[in-house]
């Protein structure tokens, strides 16, 4: 994960404004199944090791199919502003 952090920060020097303590993550779908996967805390739905982020979807190894996967972005949206909506 490292080297997607590094990624995000490159990114920042040549987009003001990308980098913030606000920031929110999102991904695109994409028509690829990955064989990774992405660990998350089976409750919060959050990584285990990477606060504020919400692993969902088919290409982190979650679900697979289109309606499935748009259940469980719900669920993550869900947690997401459980976690928002409650500081």
């Amino acid at each position: 994960m490292q080297i997607i952090s590094e990624g995000f920060i490159e990114f920042g020097k040549a987009i003001r404004g990308y980098m913030t303590n606000d920031a929110i993550l999102h991904a695109p779908e994409s028509s690829t199944s990955s064989p990774v996967r992405i660990p998350r805390d089976n409750e919060t739905l959050e990584h285990f090791q990477i606060k504020g982020m919400y692993p969902s979807g088919e290409g982190v190894g979650f679900v697979v199919g289109i309606i499935s996967m748009a259940i469980d972005g719900e669920k993550c949206a869900l947690k997401v502003a459980v976690v928002l909506f409650s500081k």
